[in-house]
């Protein structure tokens, strides 16, 4: 397993090795949280749906056996009332009529799975399929029986036999349609619901089935239009609702998702699944302030949403705001303080915020929850790098690169931790091995350009520096490299110009602006130069800082 092949959890913060050292990396793909997850509440299920479309069935039947005729009659009203033992008690005393015997065990089946007691009922079921194989009402109940059991296959082989007693009977077909969509064979459930596809467009149920079918043949338009079906009726349950609109973004269709969610939310019924899901649709669609929004939004009706809490702090992350990204992942920590994704994920950000000593604290407890979780290593190396402990750091990546020795990013970091060792020969050794790896890189060959000018080589770190310049010519490093190197090859005016384009691109360089201080001091512009070096010792301990993560996290 490599760096990006652990779970759906490390694959997005695994991008920041996977891109290789140097790379421009978003922070988004750093923070250590699952991909988008979306939320339901429990949906109202089908399992015992069938159970009131069968009293019609039960009544009828009534007139085929008269001397139970009355007991029967009775069960049902009493089903319907919600009288269960009673009922059950007439339908018992059906069962010494013969005539009666086969529908009495079907109202008793029926009756037991209302009672959740699903094996009893597939039981009576059966026996009174036994006793008349053309109850199409009884194979109905005892197929979701055996859904209920697990036993999908036997569930439909009794709906395709229930349609072949009965033809038009919009149950046997809507629960087949559901299983081919299940299957995957969108085309066959749109042929089985076509009868009543007009009444399914009306029905809670109906569109996300629909809505997963249409999208899953390619009838995307089919598919967007159940929104307007959706809008003709408000009074849809929400749990009906979210399901509806996920169906829509998982057939591609995740602006409609958005539009159903965003009138469920002009509505004034917003909730937490409502705007958590919402929230994910429009990450999808990288609209990060609208999904940073709603993810508060969620937290104002849950505060204590761990998924919620992780996704607020990866978008405040993303968008740079980095202490409020802190505070999510604080109360995160509360909620769940042996979570080693949230553990990972306010190490980093510590990290980030310079805040050295509780990142590696949080990074090591994520480490001892999940040793082998590749990326924890990997950022507890920084933490331990930024505390001046190299060899613990060099402990870790050295063993994360004998798991992977064609990892671009790791020779990068264990060269970086060389190089604050002044080890210059090892980290030179990885540089160059991280650069056969990965060639399209910015780190490792301005690294091998710095090796050179601090071992006095300034001749080869001007050829080097320009190489790196000529792919990245905005780089203030290296335009900074080549300038010193100039300067210290007494090529004193094409060393000032690179040093004032240095500070252009980043007037906060407190090396640039010391170096380019005792270049105007070796020029003879004095005034200048004390200026120059005074703004230099403002910035020098920010600066000072700053360097480890740069060597070891370059993104």
């Amino acid at each position: 397993m490599d760096l990006h092949g652990r779970d759906s959890s490390s694959a997005s913060r695994s991008n920041a090795l996977a891109r290789g050292p140097g790379q421009n990396v978003q922070a988004y793909e750093n923070t250590g949280v699952r991909n988008v997850s979306l939320q339901t509440s429990p949906v109202p299920g089908s399992r015992l749906a069938l159970l009131s479309l069968a009293f019609a069935w039960f009544a009828l039947s009534v007139q085929a056996a008269p001397n139970g005729a009355s007991h029967l009659q009775r069960s049902v009203q009493l089903m319907k009332e919600g009288d269960l033992p009673a009922a059950a008690a007439e339908a018992k005393l059906a069962l010494a009529d013969p005539a009666s015997k086969p529908v009495a065990y079907a109202l008793l089946g029926s009756i037991r799975l209302q009672e959740k007691q699903p094996e009893e009922g597939a039981r009576l079921l059966e026996q009174a399929i036994d006793a008349n194989p053309n109850l199409v009402g009884a194979r109905l109940n005892l197929a979701q029986a055996y859904a209920t059991l697990g036993q999908p296959d036997r569930a439909e082989a009794l709906y395709r036999t229930a349609l072949e007693l009965a033809p038009d009977n919009e149950t046997a077909r809507l629960a087949l349609a559901r299983l081919e969509v299940a299957k995957g064979h969108h085309q066959q459930a749109l042929d089985l619901v076509k009868p009543f596809e007009a009444r399914l467009r009306a029905s809670p149920d109906g569109l996300p089935l629909l809505a997963t079918a249409f999208a899953g043949v390619g009838e995307r338009a089919a598919a967007r239009s159940l929104v307007a079906d959706w809008r003709a009726r408000r009074d849809m349950p929400q749990a009906w609702t979210l399901k509806f609109a996920l169906a829509l973004a998982r057939g591609g269709l995740n602006g409609a998702a958005i539009q159903v969610l965003e009138q469920v939310k002009e509505d004034r019924q917003a909730s937490f699944e409502i705007a958590f899901n919402l929230a994910g649709f429009y990450l999808r669609e990288r609209e990060l302030p609208k999904a940073a929004e709603n993810y508060e939004l969620a937290l104002s009706f849950n505060d204590q949403s761990v998924p919620a809490l992780r996704m607020a702090a990866r978008l405040a992350e993303e968008q740079g705001e980095l202490e409020k990204a802190l505070s999510f992942l604080i109360r995160a920590k509360l909620e769940a303080p042996q979570d080693p994704d949230v553990l990972y994920a306010f190490g980093t950000v510590c990290l980030r915020l310079d805040l050295m000593e509780d990142g590696a604290k949080a990074l090591e407890q994520a480490r001892e929850l999940r040793p082998a979780d590749k990326l924890t290593r990997y950022w507890l190396g920084i933490a331990r790098s930024a505390g001046g402990d190299y060899d613990a750091a060099l402990s870790l990546y050295q063993a994360l690169l004998e798991e992977e020795p064609e990892n671009a990013q790791l020779h990068y970091a264990v060269g970086s931790v060389h190089y604050l060792k002044v080890a210059f020969g090892d980290a030179a050794r990885h540089f160059q091995e991280s650069l056969r790896l990965n060639p399209d890189q910015l780190m490792s060959p301005y690294y091998l350009a710095m090796i050179a000018q601090k071992q006095g080589r300034n001749a080869e770190a001007i050829v080097s520096f320009q190489a790196v310049l000529e792919g990245h010519p905005d780089h203030p490093p290296s335009i900074e490299g080549l300038a010193l190197s100039l300067f210290r090859e007494k090529r004193y005016e094409e060393a000032r110009r690179q040093f004032e384009r240095a500070l252009e691109l980043s007037p906060d360089s407190a090396s640039a602006t010391y170096q380019l201080g005792q270049l105007l001091a070796r020029m003879g512009r004095r005034a200048e130069a004390k200026q120059r070096l005074e703004v230099a010792r403002n910035l020098r301990e920010e600066e000072e800082r700053q360097l480890v993560r740069t060597l070891l996290n370059p993104h």
